[in-house]
């Protein structure tokens, strides 16, 4: 009797770690296989079969579920402005509340530039090759270049969506993007910068339907420190782009001085 306790004991610890070791596998599988559907998720008509299997699969439509017309840091704080900067804000959002608001470049089919693009509430569309990731935006029917594994040129000449360059880091795709046309604005609340503006993303997938974009903003010239502000996508497989034309019949176009009409 006192020989065959030890004996029952041993065996249900041999299947209580046959359990665990089995419960462990399990888990294992099932966090591969989820890191596998995360990758694999995507429009394959929209990614090069050459692109590296080990890269996560980003293609296809997103877009994103809400709109802010200002882009804030993460804390929901006011950016970080400099003086001059903060005094332009101001004085336009002081126009807006008196019914006479200031000029805004995209209002006059102009684009929208970096960051401000980012947080548009119309479908994107990535497509995904071994050199390149290509945004496709429906509004204005826009497309961004970012050229993987690549440097910015010594010299460039400011662009409304400037030069990204763009690599892998883990699961993560890190957006580097400079030489922006100082004449956007950050967001549609009429937030300024330089030609000094500098932004990098980092998107990754937070789940197999959400795309997670949290870009940082530095403009030493128009802002006190740099800040991070989010956005965030969903896979939209079933939307379609549509024609979008901003010069037609648009109520926001400027008169000769540059003063938008009053509607």
């Amino acid at each position: 009797m006192g020989r065959g306790f030890p004996t029952r004991l041993d065996a249900r610890l041999r299947k209580s770690r046959f359990a665990v070791a089995v419960a462990m596998i399990l888990g294992l599988s099932s966090a591969a296989i989820g890191a596998e559907k995360l990758r694999e998720l995507g429009d394959p008509g929209l990614r090069d079969a050459k692109t590296p299997a080990s890269v996560p699969n980003i293609s296809g439509v997103w877009q994103t579920p809400s709109y802010q017309r200002n882009i804030k840091p993460m804390d929901g704080s006011d950016p970080p402005w400099q003086p001059w900067n903060e005094k332009a804000f101001k004085e336009r959002e002081a126009a807006e509340k008196a019914g006479h608001p200031l000029f805004d470049p995209t209002a006059g089919c102009m684009p929208s530039g970096i960051p401000r693009l980012l947080a548009s509430p119309y479908p994107i569309e990535i497509v995904q090759t071994p050199d390149t990731t290509v945004f496709l935006h429906e509004v204005q029917h826009l497309f961004r270049i970012v050229y993987m594994n690549a440097q910015h040129p010594q010299h460039l000449e400011p662009t409304y969506l400037g030069h990204s360059v763009g690599h892998w880091d883990g699961d993560t795709l890190v957006i580097d993007t400079v030489g922006l046309e100082k004449s956007t604005q950050i967001d549609e609340g009429g937030t300024l910068h330089s030609e000094a503006l500098h932004v990098i993303e980092r998107i990754r997938k937070v789940d197999g339907k959400t795309l997670e974009d949290v870009f940082t903003i530095e403009d030493p010239q128009a802002f006190t420190k740099p800040w991070t502000a989010k956005r965030v996508f969903r896979w939209r497989p079933d939307v379609k782009f549509i024609e979008y034309v901003c010069e037609e019949n648009n109520r926001n176009t400027p008169d000769k001085n540059g003063v938008l009409r009053n509607f």
